[in-house]
């Protein structure tokens, strides 16, 4: 089962984001049975950590800020296994808050040192810095602008402070999932024209999970908007790095290999995902 395009006029921004987090709030009760998160192997001491971000980023030691972190699994294992000292994580869905607060329990964090907020990312004001802010995986897809959330970014960093992000590579956003190496469907916009609306019921980590908040929305962000809301926002962007391979199956014709998703015939060719690190002047 697929997303299926909805018709009618576009929602505005703020109908959106509600939208969007009643469809994630409701996603947050069936993605901890998944095996695409995996609950279980991470109580047992497996980070959720791809070795992606692991690679590029250090983050040992220092302090960090996860923005639209879902259910924390990712913020729990920077602390418990990456050397973190403290971490703070940020989502806008209550159900995934709740959740990631009672995984670091089961888990046996400290709550001292991974602490979860329940905010939009867009309206974040917390009463301190961080000397790393991280996100990862699907998150500003889901932002109908940048502007806001780059700001966020800079506010919360400390000077010197390093942001890092990974996430799937806005070339191939626009493409349909049943496009092939031969047969690129276009399906969306590459540019940002406003949202892209589908009902589905279910996500990457599974269908039919009877929802009652099918419809979302995703707005696509290509490269230079992400760099132009950093770098307005006061940051020093110091690499962007593109990757061939997916961190989901985006296509049905992918094969995976190692945790990442490749499209027979085209495994090095086209970028799926991308990395980038800036940085706040100190």
């Amino acid at each position: 089962m697929t997303p299926d395009d909805t018709d009618g006029d576009p929602p505005d921004h703020e109908t959106s984001v509600a939208e969007n987090r009643a469809h994630w709030d409701e996603l947050a009760e069936h993605h901890p049975d998944t095996d695409a998160y995996d609950v279980e192997g991470f109580l047992r001491g497996e980070s959720t950590l791809r070795r992606l971000e692991r690679e590029e980023l250090d983050a040992a030691g220092r302090t960090m800020l996860h923005l639209q972190c879902h259910l924390g699994l990712d913020t729990l294992s920077w602390v418990r296994d990456e050397g973190v000292t403290a971490a703070t994580g940020v989502d806008f869905a209550p159900t995934a808050v709740e959740t990631a607060r009672e995984l670091r329990d089961r888990a046996g964090v400290d709550p001292e040192r991974a602490r979860f907020v329940e905010r939009d990312v867009r309206e974040l004001e917390l009463d301190r810095t961080f000397e790393v802010v991280f996100t990862s995986y699907g998150t500003i897809y889901w932002l109908p602008a940048l502007a806001e959330w780059a700001e966020t970014v800079a506010a919360h960093l400390e000077p010197g402070g390093v942001f890092y992000m990974a996430d799937g590579h806005p070339f191939a956003a626009p493409f349909g999932h049943e496009s092939t190496a031969d047969d690129l469907r276009l399906a969306g916009p590459y540019f940002n024209e406003g949202a892209r609306t589908v009902e589905q019921d279910g996500s990457y980590a599974g269908w039919n999970f009877g929802l009652d908040s099918r419809r979302k929305h995703g707005f696509s962000h290509p490269p230079g908007e992400i760099v132009t809301a950093l770098v307005e926002a006061g940051l020093r962007v110091e690499f962007w790095h593109d990757h061939p391979w997916s961190f989901f199956q985006r296509f049905d014709a992918m094969v995976e290999r190692d945790g990442r998703w490749y499209l027979p015939g085209l495994e090095y060719d086209l970028p799926f995902t991308f990395s980038l690190r800036a940085r706040l002047p100190a």
